[in-house]
C-alpha cells in the first residue's frame, strides 16, 4: 500500500513498466540511428569472424588457444575455432533495456538512476566463424527488492531478456539483463549510487604477484576433468588480473563498442536525453557519459560512486568466465553463468581475483552436470562480483558428448 505520494508514484511506474512484459523489440543494429528504447542493447556485430573472436579474447586478457589457432582446436571436441562463452558480449551490447529522460522522471521522483546489475546467461549452443546472428529482445517486467541504500530509497531488479538466434534458426543463447533501479535515493558525493571506494596503491608484493601469475599461468586445455572425478567441495584454480587500467577500458570499448558513436553521431546521442550526458564545464562542451569511466571525477563518476572513475561489470564477467572455461577445460560446456554486482563495482584499480568451489554434481536430461559458485574479490577482499555456474562434463562411462538438440525460436518463449 502507497505511504505517501512518492510510493504512489514509484507503485504506478512498476505497473506500468509490468503491463509492458512480453513485448517484443528488435534491437537495432549499430548505434545510429539511436533508439531510446534500446539505448545500450544494441546488435553490434551480424557475423562471426575467427578475427571477432580474436579480438574479444585479446581484450578479455584470454590466452586460450581454443579461440584462436585453428590447428589446435581442430583436435578438440569442437572440430575448430569457438568462441568463448561470454562472446555473446561480442555480439549485442551487455546493457539493455529502454532510457528514461529527465522530462519522464523529474516531475515525478526524487531522484531515479538505473545501471547493469549481472546477468543471467544461458548457453545452448557454441558460436563458430561463419554464424550469423539476430536477436529478439523483451521485457520481464519488474520486481522489488531489497534496498541496500538508506530508507527512503525503493529499488527494482528490471530484467530483459535477449534471444540471440543463428542462421539456421537455433537459439545460440538467452541472455536475461538486470538493471537495478533506485528510486529516491538522496544521490551526493557521500552517498553516490554504489558504495563510495577510492583506488589505492598497491604494494610491491601485490604487484608481483599479478605479474607472476600472467607469466606462469597454464590453462587446463585438452585435460577436461571427468565429472566422476570431481567431488563437491573441491576449489577451482584462481584467475588474478589487474589492475584495471584505462588501456582495460578502452579494449572493453574495443569489443563491446558501448560508445562506438564519434563527434556527430556521438551528438545524436547527446541531444536525444541530456540527462544521461555531461558538458564538461572545461570545454564547455557536452561529452558523452563513457568519461566517468576512464578519468576520476568526471560526467557521472561522482554520482556512480564518490568520483572514481568507474570499471565495467562485463569486464568482471569475462573473468569469471575465464575461470570456469580454465576448470573445464576444452571439453567441457559452460550451460549457465548468473552473477550479479551490486552495491560493489569495479572501479579502476581494482585487482580481480575469481575464485570459485564444486557446490552440486547431478545427472539431468542426459547430461552430467556441475553446479559452481563463483565470485570475484578485489585486493581488499572486497566482494565485487558473486555467482553461479552449470557446467556439462564428460563421463568416464560414456565419453560421447551428445550435440544438444537444437532450440528454435519458438520453443524460447
Amino acid at each position: 500500500m502507497a505511504k505517501n505520494e512518492q510510493d504512489k508514484y514509484i507503485d504506478e511506474w512498476a505497473d506500468e513498466q509490468n503491463r509492458h512484459i512480453g513485448e517484443i523489440k528488435i534491437p537495432p543494429l549499430g548505434e545510429y540511428p539511436p533508439d531510446l528504447e534500446c539505448w545500450y542493447g544494441s546488435l553490434m556485430n551480424e557475423l562471426v569472424t575467427k578475427d571477432l573472436i580474436r579480438h574479444f579474447a585479446d581484450a578479455s586478457g584470454d590466452r586460450n588457444p581454443l579461440w584462436r589457432n585453428e590447428d589446435y582446436a581442430k583436435n578438440t571436441r569442437w572440430g575448430g575455432i569457438i568462441a568463448p562463452p561470454t562472446f555473446t558480449d561480442g555480439m549485442i551490447q551487455p546493457y539493455a533495456g529502454n532510457m528514461v529522460t529527465g522530462s519522464e522522471i523529474v516531475p515525478k521522483f526524487n531522484s531515479f538512476f538505473s545501471l547493469p546489475d549481472g546477468a543471467t546467461r544461458m548457453i545452448f549452443q557454441v558460436m563458430r566463424p561463419g554464424d550469423k546472428i539476430r536477436a529478439i529482445q523483451y521485457s520481464l517486467g519488474v520486481k522489488e527488492t531489497v534496498p541496500y541504500r538508506p530508507n527512503p530509497a525503493r529499488e527494482f531488479e528490471d530484467t530483459v531478456r535477449r534471444v540471440l538466434i543463428n542462421q539456421r534458426e537455433e537459439v545460440v543463447a538467452i541472455l536475461d539483463r538486470h538493471m537495478k533501479v533506485v528510486i529516491n535515493h538522496a544521490f551526493d558525493n557521500d552517498h553516490p549510487y554504489w558504495i563510495k571506494r577510492k583506488k589505492r596503491r598497491l604494494t610491491d608484493a601485490e604487484r608481483d604477484e599479478i605479474q607472476n601469475y600472467y607469466d606462469t599461468e597454464k590453462i587446463r586445455g585438452p585435460r577436461t576433468p571427468y565429472w566422476e572425478d570431481v567431488k563437491v567441495g573441491e576449489a577451482l584454480n584462481e584467475v588474478l588480473v589487474g589492475p584495471i587500467q584505462i588501456q582495460d577500458t578502452f579494449s572493453a570499448y574495443t569489443v563491446v563498442t558501448g560508445h562506438a558513436a564519434g563527434f556527430d553521431l556521438e551528438w545524436e546521442r547527446v541531444k536525444k536525453n541530456f540527462d544521461f550526458h555531461w558538458l564538461d564545464p572545461e570545454m564547455n562542451a557536452w561529452s558523452a557519459g563513457a568519461a566517468c569511466h576512464v578519468c576520476d571525477e568526471k560526467g557521472h563518476a561522482f554520482l556512480w560512486d564518490g568520483g572514481a572513475a568507474v570499471g565495467f561489470f562485463f569486464t568482471a564477467e569475462w573473468i569469471l568466465g575465464r575461470l570456469v572455461v580454465k576448470w573445464m577445460g576444452d571439453n567441457g560446456f559452460l550451460k549457465k553463468m548468473d552473477d550479479r554486482c551490486d552495491p560493489y563495482y569495479p572501479i579502476i584499480g581494482d585487482v580481480l581475483r575469481a575464485k570459485g568451489e564444486v557446490t552440486k554434481k547431478y545427472s539431468e536430461g542426459g547430461e552430467n552436470l556441475v553446479d559452481l559458485k563463483i565470485h570475484i574479490e578485489n585486493q581488499d577482499k572486497v566482494n565485487i562480483m558473486r555467482g553461479t555456474a552449470v557446467v556439462q562434463l564428460p563421463s568416464k562411462n560414456d565419453y560421447k558428448l551428445e550435440k544438444q538438440s537444437p532450440i528454435t525460436y519458438k520453443t524460447s518463449l
